[in-house]
């Protein structure tokens, strides 16, 4: 069963894994399998690579929040990514998936149903139409990040942070960013050739 590396993987990165967010995580393939069917939420030829290249890439997060009463939003989640597989190891962080496409959060909505994960509330909005006041925000290949941080001023504290999902180069991105920022490169947490030009861009509000 090829799927067996990956999760090798997982327990190598996160050894603090327990069995019940192993077992949620092992159902997510073959519901992503059969939601990807009919909407297009993980390109389709991309799709055996599902844990290194989705889930493991989205966990890389887990280095930068602690487990503790805060508000996480997840801006522009598609396909729940990567707010879904972070709230199984965050069980104590709220998490806020939100999705213009209401066909996408019907999707995710699905997938939270199925695993019964009560530490999620999705919304189909856009994020300039909400108020809630978040402490971190994560997203992944949304926008560009001065169109995160427009979108997104009302609705991160004072003291937040984001966290991007990044793949390339980002200086052009960050030449006008007026904030504190750090670049995370991936391949200093992870050792597969994949994450070589993947990033973290930390932004502090």
């Amino acid at each position: 069963f090829k799927m067996i590396k990956y999760f090798n993987l997982i327990e190598k990165y996160y050894p603090k894994v327990n069995k019940v967010q192993l077992d949620k995580l092992r159902m997510l393939y073959d519901l992503y399998r059969k939601l990807n069917k009919k909407i297009n939420l993980i390109s389709r030829k991309d799709f055996e690579n599902f844990y290194l290249h989705h889930i493991i890439h989205s966990l890389s997060l887990l280095n930068f929040i602690n487990n503790k009463n805060i508000k996480i939003i997840d801006l522009g989640t598609g396909g729940g990514l990567p707010g879904l597989p972070l709230s199984i190891f965050l069980n104590k962080c709220e998490f806020y998936l939100i999705d213009s496409i209401k066909k996408k959060i019907d999707c995710v909505n699905s997938i939270i149903n199925e695993l019964n994960i009560n530490n999620i509330y999705t919304i189909n909005s856009r994020v300039e139409d909400i108020s809630i006041q978040s402490d971190i925000i994560v997203s992944r290949a949304t926008s560009n990040i001065n169109n995160i941080l427009m979108w997104t001023k009302n609705s991160i504290k004072k003291r937040g942070v984001y966290l991007l999902l990044k793949g390339g180069n980002v200086d052009k991105e960050l030449i006008n960013i007026k904030l504190n920022h750090k670049i995370i490169e991936l391949e200093n947490i992870y050792s597969e050739e994949y994450f070589l030009n993947k990033k973290i861009i930390k932004i502090y509000k």
